[in-house]
């Protein structure tokens, strides 16, 4: 059985990195290399298995294919290695379908944005959205963002 190191990941990422950003590129900048390197390297498919990011990133990095899970957690490791403030949020689960995203604070003074590289039917751009652009897309689309906003900080 494969293991998943953490280190090992970091190295894969730092060589996405290396290639996608540069040191004279704004923090929000960045942050769209990054989002647009998951949307274009990573192809859904309806499966991953959960609970373990760092394997799920693997997936993203080397298999470039998963869910939202993997995604997010591909997303999460390349935001924290090029030094972007993150954090992993869950759409409130149903019976049939949960989902992942991330956040991000590009240091604008703005706070905590909604970042969501996931491929999407109707293909909105899910860049730095604020929580009112969630929220109508969200009602819109079978509350597919609809998250506790007790256990996240505020996000504007």
């Amino acid at each position: 059985q494969q293991t998943y190191d953490i280190n090992q990941v970091n190295e894969l990422a730092d060589a996405v990195l290396d290639r996608i950003i540069n040191d004279g590129m704004s923090q929000k900048e960045k942050a769209r290399a990054i989002f647009n390197y998951c949307k274009g390297n990573i192809g859904y498919i309806n499966d991953s298995v959960k609970g373990n990011y760092v394997r799920s990133a693997y997936e993203g990095l080397v298999n470039k294919r998963g869910d939202c899970y993997v995604y997010a957690s591909t997303a999460k490791v390349l935001l924290t290695r090029a030094g972007i403030p993150n954090m992993d949020i869950e759409r409130i689960p149903s019976k049939t379908t949960t989902h992942f995203w991330n956040l991000v604070d590009i240091g604008d003074g703005h706070g905590w944005y909604h970042f969501d590289t996931t491929p999407r039917w109707n293909h909105p751009v899910m860049f730095l959205w604020t929580d009112a652009q969630i929220k109508k897309y969200s009602d819109a689309n079978s509350n597919s963002h609809n998250y506790d906003r007790s256990k996240y900080p505020e996000i504007k």
